[in-house]
């Protein structure tokens, strides 16, 4: 919506999920909606496929009923944007096969990095120069997202012994694992910012800076160390010392 050059309107009215709350909606149709609604479906219905293959028995069957729910809305999205589905299926097949032979997380997040940067690129198809660089400023944003969830997920994978990344690339204590996984996310983002300066925005500005500048470097730090360390005041003991000793390397 933001590389449009029209600012969609805000109307007030009730929210669809809880009718007695109200709030504001933007009064603006079209193909940022469209896009959006239908990316968020299909990549829905395709985590849903991967978790009926790779999970036990009642993750297996939940995810089974929840593919029905979505599956006519799935077949929608699919007719209105067949390269989308392909790009997202193909996306799902390469990060299985990275996560089946064990790769680090470069190879890893690659997939999902690629999916992203294409989805970015479908948004400026008409404008070369702005393509490219979206689609730079997509790859680093998918790349960030999958290594945001892979570290996030390190406890619950190593308590599990599920595949992680991150987990060939320990250090000694969780602490400075997880100060290594920022420096990676650090890293990223900035390259990440370093495409966003250069696309062209007329809308909402002010919002995608905030998110860009100030709110991932937050939200690492959050689910990183803040988040993590609040499990531990109960215990009243140091949360990455309390989780190193059940860090059993492989």
């Amino acid at each position: 919506m933001s590389l449009g050059e029209e600012c969609p309107s805000v109307r007030d009215g009730h929210c669809v999920v809880n009718p007695t709350k109200k709030c504001r909606f933007c009064d603006c149709g079209g193909d940022s909606f469209q896009l959006a609604g239908a990316v968020s479906v299909i990549m829905t219905y395709y985590k849903l496929q991967d978790t009926v293959e790779d999970s036990g028995f009642f993750k297996r069957s939940a995810a089974r009923i929840l593919r029905l729910f979505i599956k006519r809305s799935y077949k929608k999205a699919r007719k209105a944007y067949p390269k989308i589905d392909e790009d997202t299926k193909i996306m799902m097949e390469q990060q299985r096969e990275a996560e089946k032979n064990n790769c680090g997380i470069d190879r890893c997040a690659d997939p999902t990095a690629k999916l992203i940067s294409k989805l970015c690129g479908y948004m400026s198809e008409d404008n070369e120069n702005q393509k490219r660089v979206l689609e730079s400023f997509g790859y680093y944003l998918g790349r960030w997202i999958y290594i945001m969830d892979a570290a996030d997920d390190l406890e619950k994978d190593i308590r599990d012994g599920s595949f992680n990344p991150f987990r060939n690339s320990r250090r000694e204590t969780m602490e400075e694992t997880m100060l290594y996984c920022n420096d990676v996310l650090n890293m990223t983002v900035a390259q990440l910012i370093m495409a966003y300066d250069l696309i062209e925005l007329s809308v909402y500005k002010e919002l995608l800076d905030n998110i860009v500048y100030n709110g991932l470097s937050l939200q690492q730090k959050y689910n990183l160390f803040e988040k993590k360390k609040k499990k531990c005041r109960k215990k009243d003991k140091d949360y990455f010392a309390y989780l190193s000793k059940g860090d059993k390397r492989s």
